[in-house]
């Protein structure tokens, strides 16, 4: 071959690569009723997108602690509310704590989580796969992990309001709350009692009633 030839062949090569890339820098989620079904959201028409669609601009508003029955709230950025996560493997959280705060148990089944602190004092940690707690007491400024799919919760317990913004390494990492998923399921009273150590109906629908349903 010659060098003219290998030298053209560079410059195609390189050509399929910069188009490759343009097509898939970005995917912003098409989430009107009418785009087709896939595992994910198809792209937006590129003609249409503009720089208004990687701004994101929810987390500017503290989150109403007050409706969810623990004086926590969680505001969501996930590819639903920030189409422009769309394919790129990463979404957002940011909890509002009032004083003594609850985010209950929970898992994301499809994700890591990391949590700073950007405000207050917060005690969180996670169980890992052999029921081991792993938790500290968080400042400003710390960092917390949570290793995907493990089980892990934050309280408040500064003297004030705390704010966290916690990032997961999936668009849609999921959100399964422990209470809810146990006793909210329908999963057969026999079994919850006997698991649970409950000896009549009347407890267990006590503790099925006590359950905060914000969080289902």
């Amino acid at each position: 071959m010659s060098k003219f030839m290998y030298i053209n062949a560079f410059h195609v090569s390189i050509l399929v690569l910069k188009v490759h890339m343009l097509s898939y820098d970005f995917c912003v989620a098409d989430l009107s009723p009418s785009a087709p079904r896939v595992n994910g959201f198809p792209c937006k028409d590129r003609a249409n997108v503009t720089s208004k669609d990687f701004l994101f601009t929810d987390f500017r508003t503290a989150g109403n602690v007050s409706v969810t029955g623990t004086n926590a709230y969680p505001s969501f950025g996930t590819v639903l509310q920030y189409p422009a996560l769309n394919t790129l493997g990463i979404s957002h959280v940011r909890l509002d704590f009032g004083i003594g705060g609850v985010v209950p148990p929970h898992t994301h089944p499809f994700a890591s989580e990391t949590l700073f602190v950007v405000q207050g004092s917060i005690y969180t940690g996670f169980i890992s796969f052999d029921g081991v707690l792993y938790a500290e007491t968080l400042q400003k400024g710390d960092i917390y992990i949570f290793p995907k799919g493990t089980l892990h919760f934050q309280i408040n317990v500064g003297t004030g309001p705390a704010i966290s913004f916690n990032t997961l390494n999936s668009q849609s990492p999921g959100f399964l709350v422990a209470a809810n998923q146990l006793l909210l399921s329908n999963i057969p009273a026999a079994v919850l009692e006997s698991s649970l150590g409950i000896s009549n109906a009347t407890d267990l629908n006590l503790l099925e009633a006590s359950v905060p349903p914000f969080w289902g």
